[in-house]
């Protein structure tokens, strides 16, 4: 025997060992170490096999047609999935509203998500829809009260949608069961006529509801009833809310920089104008020059510390980043060629996503990413969300406002918002095109067994 073979011989010994133990090892209990997690509902244990197909993704869902800055069929229409744990490669493209060639598709006007229904929602002007994220098939879809829809938000319970009426002339948003898209009731704000932008308190209790107008509504989410109003110098425009919502941050038409606003008293506390541009010279002509929102800023943010405010330019394409102190001054600025109309928070705090498609690191404020569609096209949408996922279930889910207290998980962890829980329990597997199953009856009746051990499985 030459020294390959003994060599060869020894290899297979040794490998066959810990094999054979490990088949003659009972499958761990449900609660033993190393044993699948199991929820309620969660069903029978996963088979061997299973362990080699990943269970765990995080994912940036990008609504289209997202911006009416941009040409409607510039990325086509739909919701485009994005691996963020893969520098962001295109997953797939997932059917929403089917229009025909003829007729250009509706905007979508504002996207939501909730890991209590495993459902994302899309406003689109015209109508709003829920599509489930474990099957991205249309649940649900209603015109509700044929004047909708503008800037969905959805409470931590996924119990219910708040949602604006048409932005062109009303002054009401609507109150929607979440599963069924059921109309609940109206939230009227007389003072706010052409509803626009909308944020939701972290427990999801209050509604700050602002129209393309001077005069901000707050109401009372369980009431329908108003709390108060505020109003401003001029129109509000994009609007984020700090952890405990009792400061707003605000664009405002014919300003570029933001105001700093005291959500009890409606009091300005701080108005910060951008200087390192001249802005107002680009501005304060006749005839003006188009500028997108017709508005020299519209997108502002906070980052998770609070400890600085994003504001987007819509004149210069850039990103101005101010210190959030008693006298914010301009700390940096990010050149944004695509155009920077809107800012998403990503869940974990550590990235924003700019309308622009790109990716920018929050601490560094350098730009690391680009999303692009299957084509290699920018993706240059203001509605946006990053989740995150197990076996098909929604964990975590951003704001498409980048307030200061984040995803629900962050809200519960600062003590300003309920627990969340995911919908239990794993998703189907889906092969989509095989319409009848040969074996029908034959995995219920095959004895199921636990994996000894999740080896490949993230």
């Amino acid at each position: 025997m030459n020294f390959k073979s003994v060599s060869q011989c020894v290899a297979a010994l040794l490998l066959a060992g810990p094999l054979l133990a490990m088949a003659q090892m009972p499958a761990p209990a449900a609660d033993a170490p190393g044993a699948a997690p199991r929820g309620p509902g969660a069903g029978p244990p996963r088979p061997p096999g299973d362990n080699f197909r990943p269970h765990a993704k995080h994912l940036i869902y990008v609504t289209l047609p997202g911006s009416i800055e941009r040409p409607a069929m510039q990325s086509g229409v739909g919701i485009v999935v994005l691996d963020a744990n893969d520098n962001y490669r295109f997953i797939k493209r997932i059917p929403t509203w089917d229009y025909a060639g003829a007729i250009s598709p509706e905007q979508i006007s504002g996207v939501a998500a909730s890991p209590v229904t495993n459902m994302i929602y899309l406003a689109a002007r015209g109508r709003l829809g829920a599509f489930d994220l474990a099957t991205d098939k249309l649940v649900w879809s209603s015109v509700e009260d044929g004047h909708c829809c503008e800037r969905p938000q959805v409470t931590p319970d996924g119990s219910t949608i708040i949602v604006g009426a048409d932005p062109a002339w009303y002054s009401y948003w609507l109150k929607v069961d979440a599963k069924t898209g059921k109309y609940l009731g109206k939230l009227d704000a007389p003072m706010s006529r052409g509803v626009h932008n909308l944020n939701l308190s972290a427990d999801g209790k209050t509604a700050f509801m602002s129209p393309n107008g001077k005069t901000m509504t707050i109401s009372d989410v369980q009431t329908l009833q108003p709390i108060r109003t505020i109003t401003l110098p001029d129109n509000i425009r994009v609007f984020v809310l700090n952890k405990d919502s009792t400061k707003i941050f605000t664009n405002q038409n014919n300003f570029m920089g933001y105001l700093v606003v005291d959500a009890k008293t409606g009091h300005i506390d701080k108005t910060v104008e951008v200087t390192s541009v001249d802005w107002k010279s680009k501005w304060n002509v006749t005839p003006r020059p188009r500028i997108p929102h017709g508005c020299p800023s519209h997108g502002i943010a906070l980052n998770p510390e609070e400890t600085e405010v994003w504001l987007a330019d819509g004149i210069y394409n850039k990103i101005h980043i101010f210190s959030n102190t008693a006298d914010p001054k301009e700390i940096d600025t990010i050149d944004t060629p695509g155009g920077t109309y809107w800012l998403t928070l990503g869940i974990d705090g550590k990235l924003m996503y700019s309308s622009s498609g790109d990716v920018i690191d929050v601490k560094t404020h350098k730009i690391v990413g680009a999303l692009k569609d299957e084509y290699g096209r920018p993706l240059q949408s203001e509605k946006m969300l990053d989740i995150t996922f197990v076996d098909g279930r929604a964990q975590r889910v951003s704001n498409q406002f980048a307030n200061g207290y984040g995803d629900y998980v962050t809200a519960e962890q600062l003590g300003l918002g309920p627990h969340v829980t995911p919908l239990p329990g794993a998703a189907p597997v889906t092969a989509t095109g095989l319409e009848t199953e040969p074996n029908p009856g034959l995995a219920a009746a095959t004895p199921q067994v636990a994996p000894p051990a999740r080896l490949f499985r993230p």
